[in-house]
């Protein structure tokens, strides 16, 4: 990974402001991000809309906006082109004195590893890449270029893979760690300023191509729809997607007090349950299944039904479910549990982390962990969780934790989705022989993996503006003679 950073080119700021730059401006506006004092990690392909993103965005620093840092990830698909559009980035970034964070990968390699198409492995690959900067670099939020057009797409992708209202709300403006300050803007609009400004973005061959689904929809299906049925479908399916976001938030909301009411200690109490709208029943069964589980993406319309049917079962019932779950009625209450086969082994013990108190637990694993509770976080805060000296939370979305290390089946929750600890491991080159005695934060009673001592921390309980009440986790080496290593 290289951060490069280069001289000023005098790239005059515009006197009459661009529509683009009027409609970005009001975006950072309304999410709090047009400040001096916000941070962006900008994600740049060198393409066309990525590239006029980020010239709006350095035409609007001038003026008072956010500080922005680039990000560019070369996948090792297209060879020499692919290089190339890292250094036309890298120069670009040069010239305007805007840092910028370059990495490769080897995205076929890690497709066939997978077993992922290439469009879904690099994806992955750049949204992990993405994450890790925007921690590294302590940025507000990731920057993407996603437009209206992508958002049709997308949402013509989900109708046509089967979802449901969520699903159609498929990309957020401000989703809490991306920023899409381009969603209501065509793509012509964009290649508009583009000419306007005079750039000379680079040329991804591969979006021509029709072997990727998305590329099909985008060359093919659109162009039908919109000759033969409805000149203006992607506006259609911007609205929709609108539309499915609005009431996807207001079902969740409903569901959420649904939860709490059939919440219990053991699980769900089903004649709570019996009394929802089916609608809703699916809704708090989902939530149910990612509190306890932490899976978000293998929770399927079936798979909803299985325990929907549970509902309604007298006496004992049971059904399986992904990931070697089973969910169990009995005794009037709906639960999950993991089969034995998937169950740790004993020996692997683990030790409670009270948050009530401040003290030490010295020598695990060679490490002392000191936990405290604060009110805001210092300079100093910041500066040891940018170096993943220590990790801070919200304690009021925070699960009780434990202190402990791998298992099988271990995974955390990161801004892409789940992923397995194992993956995470290799991605970011932990030597095999220490991964099984690495110190990690998990949530009690689940393979969800909170922190990995030194390394990643998962997506819950940030910690915002409105946090006073603070959970930190100072993590530092021993230096004990006898220390066990």
């Amino acid at each position: 990974m290289r951060i490069t950073k280069g001289t000023p080119c005098g790239v005059p700021f515009l006197q009459r402001r661009h529509t683009l730059q009027q409609q970005v401006e009001r975006v950072l506006r309304a999410h709090n991000f047009f400040s001096p004092t916000c941070t962006l990690l900008v994600a740049c392909s060198g393409g066309v809309d990525s590239l006029a993103l980020l010239d709006v965005l350095f035409v609007l620093q001038s003026s008072g906006g956010a500080q922005i840092v680039c990000a560019h990830y070369e996948h090792g698909i297209r060879g020499a082109d692919s290089r190339a559009d890292a250094r036309f980035v890298q120069e670009f970034c040069r010239a305007r004195e805007i840092p910028c964070v370059c990495a490769s990968g080897d995205v076929p390699s890690y497709a066939r590893e997978h077993r992922l198409s290439l469009e879904t492995a690099a994806r992955l690959c750049r949204y992990d890449f993405l994450h890790r900067v925007r921690e590294e670099q302590v940025c507000d939020a990731v920057v993407l270029a996603h437009h209206a057009d992508d958002l049709a797409e997308t949402v013509l992708l989900r109708i046509l893979r089967g979802t449901g209202p969520a699903g159609l709300g498929a990309m957020r403006v401000w989703d809490g760690t991306h920023l899409r300050p381009l969603l209501s803007m065509r793509r012509a609009e964009i290649e508009a300023y583009v000419r306007t400004r005079g750039m000379k973005p680079r040329h991804d061959a591969t979006n021509d191509a029709v072997d990727a689904r998305r590329n099909r929809v985008r060359h093919e299906l659109l162009p039908l729809l919109r000759a033969q049925y409805n000149p203006a479908v992607e506006d259609a399916l911007t609205r929709l997607s609108a539309l499915a976001a609005e009431e996807a938030d207001l079902l969740s909301d409903l569901a959420a007090d649904a939860l709490a009411r059939a919440f219990c200690p053991a699980g769900l109490l089903t004649a709570v349950l019996q009394t929802l709208h089916p609608a809703l029943q699916r809704r708090v069964l989902r939530m149910f299944w990612t509190q306890r589980t932490g899976a978000t993406q293998d929770f399927s319309y079936l798979h909803a039904e299985r325990l929907r049917a549970l509902i309604f079962e007298k006496g004992t019932a049971h059904a399986e479910m992904p990931g070697g779950w089973r969910g169990i009625a009995r005794y009037g209450i709906l639960t999950l549990q993991r089969s034995t086969a998937m169950q740790a082994p004993a020996e692997n013990s683990e030790i409670i982390l009270p948050f009530s108190r401040e003290y030490a637990i010295i020598n695990f694993r060679g490490m002392a962990f000191h936990i405290r509770r604060l009110m805001c976080m210092t300079e100093q805060d910041w500066r040891r969780m940018k170096q993943r000296e220590a990790v801070y939370a919200d304690l009021a979305a925070l699960p009780p934790l434990v202190l402990r290390t791998r298992r099988a089946g271990d995974f955390m929750q990161l801004p892409i989705g789940r992923k397995k600890l194992k993956e995470i491991l290799i991605d970011d080159k932990v030597p095999q022989e220490v991964r099984d005695r690495m110190p990690l934060l998990a949530l009690a009673d689940t393979y969800e993996i909170f922190w990995i001592a030194g390394g990643r921390r998962s997506v819950l309980a940030p910690v915002t503006a409105s946090s006073t009440d603070i959970l930190s986790i100072v993590c530092v080496k021993e230096t004990m003679p006898n220390d066990e290593q």
